[in-house]
């Protein structure tokens, strides 16, 4: 487990350092490349970065005795920059896969179109629980647009006819899993996942972040050693994804 590794103040300075460092590289990187005319593909996970790079100040922000802020309180609560460290999580695969150079323009079509698809998906249900019926329908008028666009392109229509009937339902924001895109990027698939559910038990108030609260400031926002771990290693992670 994390807080079983033996870290101390020393270590948090120089991981909180060195994501500093990556987090200036990546916004300057991101400065640098506006407004530049490149291909679609690239324009849109250009789009990615700019939110990694968003979240990513958002947790330094967030850190004790981080430069990025001035506080008059520290809270040491791995709650506070969770949220932000699994934002990190999902952009650096989202980014990776729409960076990644297309094998044809059909493929990309299928790919800008499978986003529309889940990004409509989410507001039909977003306006029927609002009650909003005129705009759920626009939505959903759209939503058959984007399902015959996919129905009539040969990459989409090369797929298994599993994954298709998935794609179309869209739920799914892009064509692999997200064992599928790890592996595809040399990342260790049952680390990764499980960092990730980890992290996503103290992004919400589930029991995995208030069971263990105790005496000892955990959970608390004092100062201890397990949520100093979960931090260390977060800091040490988000720096190799954002690099």
């Amino acid at each position: 487990m994390v807080e079983s590794q033996q870290f101390d103040l020393n270590d948090y300075y120089s991981a909180l350092s060195s994501f500093d460092k990556a987090v200036c590289e990546a916004c300057a990187v991101s400065n640098f490349t506006a407004d530049l005319v490149v291909a679609n593909y690239i324009g849109h996970s250009s789009h990615v970065f700019t939110r990694l790079c968003v979240h990513s100040e958002a947790l330094i922000s967030s850190l004790p005795k981080s430069r990025w802020a001035k506080r008059d309180y520290e809270s040491w609560d791995f709650s506070v920059i969770a949220a932000h460290v699994r934002a990190v999580m999902e952009g650096y695969l989202l980014f990776g896969y729409l960076a990644e150079t297309p094998k044809s323009e059909d493929e990309w079509y299928v790919k800008l179109n499978i986003m529309h698809l889940n990004d409509c998906t989410r507001r039909i249900r977003l306006h029927a629980n609002i009650k909003n019926s005129v705009d759920e329908q626009q939505f959903r008028l759209q939503q058959d647009e984007l399902k015959q666009r996919l129905k009539v392109n040969g990459y989409f229509d090369s797929l298994s006819a599993q994954l298709k009937k998935n794609l179309l339902k869209g739920r799914a924001l892009m064509i692999p899993t997200r064992e599928e895109l790890l592996s595809q990027l040399g990342e260790n698939v049952g680390d990764f996942n499980a960092f990730y559910d980890a992290v996503s038990n103290y992004t919400h108030i589930l029991p995995m972040s208030y069971y263990r609260m105790d005496s000892n400031g955990r959970g608390t926002g004092a100062y201890n050693h397990s949520d100093l771990s979960y931090i260390i290693v977060s800091l040490n992670k988000c720096t190799n994804w954002l690099v």
